[in-house]
Protein backbone atom coordinates (compact mmCIF):
# COMPACT_ATOMS: atom_id res chain seq x y z
CA UNK A 1 0.00 0.00 0.00
CA UNK A 2 1.29 3.42 -0.89
CA UNK A 3 1.62 6.24 1.58
CA UNK A 4 -0.51 9.36 1.36
CA UNK A 5 2.51 11.45 0.31
CA UNK A 6 3.02 9.28 -2.77
CA UNK A 7 -0.60 9.77 -3.84
CA UNK A 8 -0.33 13.54 -3.38
CA UNK A 9 2.98 13.78 -5.24
CA UNK A 10 1.63 11.68 -8.11
CA UNK A 11 -1.52 13.75 -8.41
CA UNK A 12 0.53 16.96 -8.44
CA UNK A 13 2.93 15.66 -11.10
CA UNK A 14 0.22 14.34 -13.43
CA UNK A 15 -2.40 16.96 -12.59
CA UNK A 16 -5.14 14.43 -11.95
CA UNK A 17 -6.81 12.54 -9.16
CA UNK A 18 -5.23 9.21 -8.27
CA UNK A 19 -7.60 6.35 -7.51
CA UNK A 20 -7.26 2.83 -6.21
CA UNK A 21 -8.68 -0.17 -8.07
CA UNK A 22 -10.77 -2.77 -6.32
CA UNK A 23 -9.83 -6.35 -7.16
CA UNK A 24 -12.60 -8.86 -7.75
CA UNK A 25 -11.59 -11.86 -5.65
CA UNK A 26 -14.57 -14.11 -6.33
CA UNK A 27 -12.86 -15.90 -9.24
CA UNK A 28 -9.47 -16.35 -7.62
CA UNK A 29 -10.50 -19.72 -6.21
CA UNK A 30 -10.78 -21.04 -9.79
CA UNK A 31 -7.11 -21.97 -10.04
CA UNK A 32 -5.97 -24.74 -12.35
CA UNK A 33 -3.76 -27.66 -11.37
CA UNK A 34 -0.65 -25.75 -12.46
CA UNK A 35 -1.48 -22.92 -10.01
CA UNK A 36 -2.23 -20.57 -12.88
CA UNK A 37 -5.13 -18.17 -12.68
CA UNK A 38 -7.66 -18.63 -15.47
CA UNK A 39 -8.92 -15.17 -16.46
CA UNK A 40 -12.64 -14.60 -16.67
CA UNK A 41 -13.90 -11.95 -19.04
CA UNK A 42 -17.06 -10.00 -18.49
CA UNK A 43 -18.86 -8.63 -21.53
CA UNK A 44 -19.55 -5.21 -20.00
CA UNK A 45 -15.96 -4.84 -18.82
CA UNK A 46 -14.54 -5.79 -22.20
CA UNK A 47 -16.67 -3.12 -23.88
CA UNK A 48 -15.38 -0.51 -21.45
CA UNK A 49 -11.81 -1.64 -22.08
CA UNK A 50 -12.32 -1.30 -25.84
CA UNK A 51 -13.69 2.23 -25.38
CA UNK A 52 -10.75 3.15 -23.15
CA UNK A 53 -8.30 1.77 -25.74
CA UNK A 54 -9.89 3.86 -28.49
CA UNK A 55 -9.69 6.99 -26.34
CA UNK A 56 -6.04 6.28 -25.48
CA UNK A 57 -5.16 5.79 -29.14
CA UNK A 58 -6.90 9.04 -30.05
CA UNK A 59 -4.93 10.88 -27.38
CA UNK A 60 -1.65 9.28 -28.47
CA UNK A 61 -2.17 10.28 -32.11
CA UNK A 62 -3.54 13.77 -31.27
CA UNK A 63 -6.91 12.92 -32.76
CA UNK A 64 -9.05 13.22 -29.63
CA UNK A 65 -10.82 16.36 -30.82
CA UNK A 66 -11.74 14.77 -34.15
CA UNK A 67 -12.90 11.63 -32.33
CA UNK A 68 -15.27 13.69 -30.19
CA UNK A 69 -16.66 15.41 -33.30
CA UNK A 70 -17.25 12.06 -34.99
CA UNK A 71 -18.82 10.64 -31.82
CA UNK A 72 -21.26 13.55 -31.82
CA UNK A 73 -22.12 12.95 -35.49
CA UNK A 74 -22.65 9.22 -34.92
CA UNK A 75 -24.73 9.78 -31.77
CA UNK A 76 -27.15 12.04 -33.65
CA UNK A 77 -28.13 9.28 -36.09
CA UNK A 78 -27.80 6.48 -33.55
CA UNK A 79 -30.34 3.68 -33.25
CA UNK A 80 -31.33 2.95 -29.63
CA UNK A 81 -30.16 -0.66 -29.80
CA UNK A 82 -26.61 0.17 -30.88
CA UNK A 83 -24.05 -0.14 -28.08
CA UNK A 84 -21.64 2.61 -27.08
CA UNK A 85 -18.65 0.51 -28.09
CA UNK A 86 -20.00 0.23 -31.64
CA UNK A 87 -20.38 4.00 -31.87
CA UNK A 88 -16.81 4.49 -30.60
CA UNK A 89 -15.44 1.96 -33.11
CA UNK A 90 -17.24 3.64 -36.02
CA UNK A 91 -16.13 7.08 -34.93
CA UNK A 92 -12.54 5.89 -34.54
CA UNK A 93 -12.59 4.34 -38.03
CA UNK A 94 -13.73 7.70 -39.42
CA UNK A 95 -11.16 9.59 -37.35
CA UNK A 96 -7.97 7.59 -37.83
CA UNK A 97 -7.94 7.90 -41.62
CA UNK A 98 -8.19 11.69 -41.69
Amino acid sequence: MLRQEVYQKTSEVFGTVVGVANVDYKNLDEVSVDNEFTPVTYKKASDEIDINNIICLAIDYDKYKELQKNLYKHNIKRHPKIKDVTIYKRAWEDTKWK
